[in-house]
């Protein structure tokens, strides 16, 4: 199926995976096996078992002693351990951003927010998706710590990996929104405005989700986020 060096090999199959889990083909709970993966995919087990040892270090799969691969459901606890933790790291980097914020580096937060206009006139979720994952990470930069940035992307990849989406309760005009009232504190530079308006957007997220992962209102009102920053 793939025909590449060994090391963008695992990368292939390793996002081949990951749109299997998206789409439903690996539903969660379902055991399988490096073999069985391997022929499906046409590749040696190689690659096949260094994929899914990185996606076990995501949680999303787990290695059972001779039984093979189990494919994990997303928790109520996987949303709010990724949310509280996108909470800690994107909403002081919010208010950094503001009081950071140059016209150079402006630009790269208003490029992405440009494409997800574009996609929302279009009702592309993808490039919309992709576009939201590029104003995270720009705003991210402007503030200026190169391993929260690292750590902060590997949430959001999680996130996404799991198929985490509000789409379902809310449109992507609504989400434009939301991000354009953050984009507005940040090009303000309001600090205090800008990590208010980031948390208020990454509650309303992590509510959403918890309720269309249980049906259970109760859960999401429960939900304790962290702190503004002082």
């Amino acid at each position: 199926m793939f025909d590449a060096g060994q090391v963008s090999l695992t990368d292939r199959v390793y996002e081949e995976l990951m749109r299997a889990i998206r789409a439903g083909e690996l539903q969660p709970g379902t055991m399988h096996s490096v073999v069985e993966i391997s022929g499906r995919l046409g590749v040696s087990r190689t690659p096949v078992r260094e994929a899914l040892l990185r996606m076990a270090s995501n949680g999303m799969v787990r290695f059972e002693r001779s039984r093979g691969v189990r494919i994990l459901e997303v928790s109520t606890r996987d949303i709010e351990e990724i949310y509280s933790l996108r909470m800690m790291l994107e909403v002081p980097s919010a208010y950094r951003a503001a009081e950071l914020l140059t016209d150079e580096l402006l630009a790269p937060i208003e490029d992405a927010f440009g494409r997800m206009q574009d996609a929302t006139k279009a009702g592309d979720e993808a490039s919309f998706q992709a576009a939201d994952v590029d104003f995270h990470a720009a705003i991210l930069n402007v503030a200026g710590n190169r391993r929260v940035t690292e750590v902060a992307a590997n949430t959001r990849i999680q996130m996404m990996d799991r198929g985490l989406s509000t789409t379902a309760t809310r449109t992507l005009v609504d989400i434009l929104l939301v991000h354009e009232r953050i984009l507005d504190a940040i090009r303000g530079r309001d600090p205090h405005a800008s990590a208010a308006r980031m948390r208020d957007h990454l509650v309303e997220t992590v509510t959403l989700l918890l309720t269309q992962s249980t049906g259970d209102d109760s859960l999401a009102s429960a939900y304790t986020p962290p702190p503004l920053p002082v």
